[in-house]
């Protein structure tokens, strides 16, 4: 197998993880970041990420999920879903699949720090605090150039700077996008009632609420998406106001809430780039898809791109002259499984828009035929779990 040069745009998660699992293919890569490491503390941090077992398995063969910390891991044994002031809800158990859990919610910062340290102990260089101006690409090399005025050469570059790729921008790779006209509002807090490693969410008439267990028994970390006007009346909500709007609308199935982090409030916009491929230039993780986080599967997502690019990277017959056509297909089948889930979030948020007595009679009538009727439980099940 002949090694190449990557340069890597981005240490996130998705950047990391495809930067450990070249390197340890034999490859030389550089990521290249505008922050520095990433540190978490004690207390929890606020961006989560739920990650199915699809995303723990490429964690595991990296050597990466052996290295998180079991303190911060908050893995989930079931989920209750449901449609606020309805009969409809639906409820999953690991144990109806002969599974220990479905899933596990993980602090993003501390997942990228321990990629971080990986990386680095992998042979991985990791040039911190500096960002691509320039790039050059074409069929044969990449050439880019430093905001420090360094020039690097390599084989391949790989854009994984998130949703507001600079590297994309640079390319002018066409992009769709539409705003979800919704706002998501995030923080920690302490429950009166223990999680049981459950994970909820309420559909709103305004858009969804999810609490997500955390590694501490009375912990969870909130994701509250809502249309802008409902969002923009949340966040100018004193705390103690916010916790009784909180309290209603999660219908108290934890018992008294208190917050245990500042509340953060980021937009919502849906983001597809129509070209993965470019010649040497490849996209991937958010910076090829953002959606909408009612479901939890942004990251998985990313994290099945990089799996699949991985498997062409790391085959220990890779021929070169075959690679053009191998991405191509990489591309074709990334690209429909990206599309696929848009589609999805996208009739999920529709479908559980809106307090019509129509709707939502037949929103509880969908969730409780999904609840009864067991091959289609399972199948929806399997689609959590990455299956």
């Amino acid at each position: 197998m002949q090694p190449f040069t990557f340069i890597v745009a981005g240490a996130g998660m998705i950047g990391l993880a495809t930067a450990i699992g070249l390197q340890q293919a034999g490859h030389r890569v550089i990521v290249i970041e505008r922050g520095e490491r990433p540190e978490y503390g004690s207390a929890p941090e606020l961006r989560v990420s739920a990650l199915a077992h699809s995303s723990r398995h490429l964690l595991e063969r990296l050597g990466s999920w052996q290295r998180m910390p079991a303190s911060r891991l908050g893995p989930y044994t079931g989920m209750r879903v449901w449609d606020y002031d309805s009969f409809g809800r639906i409820e999953f158990d690991a144990s109806e699949l002969a599974l220990v859990d479905i899933g596990a919610i993980v602090e993003n910062k501390v997942l990228e720090q321990v990629l971080w340290d990986q990386a680095v102990a992998a042979g991985v260089s990791i040039m911190a605090t500096t960002e691509l101006v320039q790039q050059q690409v074409d069929d044969q090399r990449v050439q880019v150039t430093l905001a420090n005025g360094q020039t690097l050469t390599g084989d391949y570059l790989i854009a994984a700077d998130g949703a507001r790729s600079t590297v994309r921008a640079q390319a002018n790779l066409p992009l769709t996008f539409w705003d979800y006209q919704q706002q998501a509002q995030v923080a920690v807090l302490t429950t009166e009632l223990p999680h049981q490693g459950i994970a909820r969410q309420v559909f709103l008439p305004t858009g969804p609420l999810a609490l997500l267990p955390l590694a501490d028994a009375h912990q969870v970390s909130i994701v509250w998406s809502a249309d802008t006007e409902r969002a923009q009346q949340l966040s100018t909500l004193s705390d103690s106001d916010f916790i009784r709007q909180l309290q209603v609308a999660s219908d108290n199935c934890l018992g008294l809430l208190q917050l245990q982090s500042a509340r953060a409030t980021f937009p919502l916009r849906m983001q597809y780039c129509q070209r993965w491929v470019q010649q040497r230039l490849l996209v991937l993780g958010d910076a090829a898809h953002s959606i909408h986080p009612l479901a939890g599967q942004g990251a998985n997502l990313g994290f099945a791109d990089v799996a699949d690019l991985l498997a062409i990277f790391a085959h220990p017959e890779l021929q070169v002259a075959t690679l053009p056509k191998q991405l191509r297909q990489w591309e074709r089948q990334r690209k429909a499984a990206a599309v696929t889930m848009i589609g999805a979030m996208e009739s999920f948020k529709r479908g559980f828009a809106g307090s019509a007595p129509w709707a939502k009679l037949g929103r509880g009538l969908a969730l409780q035929l999904a609840h009864r009727v067991t091959p289609l439980k399972q199948q929806l099940m399997r689609a959590a779990l990455g299956a």
